[in-house]
């Protein structure tokens, strides 16, 4: 749903900063780029695909139901690249602030940003089971009808698939950004 990830993005931007505590408190603008590249890469082939093709094909569910009427986003044809421009700032916003909040000193700080996050998202997703429970168009959620997400094979393959490769891609990137870390001179 575009109203969690985009959030999620900055959450993983701040999550990224904060397995590179590390190399950031160095203060060397290599780990600063390194890390945002890292960023970007996790969030260019392991993230943002996952919303377009759920925009693309389940935009009802993507967009929670809410605020654009249309039954595709074919009607919305600046929808998909406004939505990338704001994704992938979201996720470079992110890191930024995580670096910043590293670099002096506060990573609680930014622990809670991202905990704060995920936590607004659990709740935008499971506080409206009535929208984000629901696909089918904006048309069929009005009346009523539309089909819950556990009753299309295809959403529901392609929900378990994108989460897997999600999970596992931020599981291997956080955790070889931390061993990395570690092996830095104290």
């Amino acid at each position: 749903m575009v109203q969690v990830d985009v959030p999620v993005a900055f959450a993983i931007g701040t999550m990224f900063a904060d397995a590179a505590r590390r190399q950031l408190q160095k203060g060397l603008p290599e780990y600063n780029y390194k890390i945002l590249l890292q960023n970007n890469v996790f969030q260019i082939f392991f993230f943002s695909w996952i919303p377009v093709y759920f925009i693309l094909n389940y935009f009802g569910w993507e967009t929670t139901h809410m605020w654009w009427q249309a039954d595709s986003v074919t009607a919305y044809p600046y929808f998909v690249p406004v939505f990338l421009i704001i994704f992938f700032a979201a996720g470079n916003a992110g890191f930024l602030l995580g670096q910043r909040l590293i670099t002096t000193g506060r990573p609680l700080a930014n622990r809670v940003v991202y905990i704060g996050i995920l936590l607004f998202s659990a709740a935008w997703i499971f506080g409206q089971q009535n929208s984000t429970f629901r696909l089918g168009t904006y048309t069929q959620w009005q009346a009523g009808k539309a089909p819950w997400f556990y009753e299309d094979s295809t959403f529901l393959t392609m929900l378990i698939v994108s989460l897997l490769i999600w999970g596992i891609g931020l599981a291997w990137f956080l955790r070889n950004i931390i061993r990395e870390g570690k092996q830095l001179e104290p």
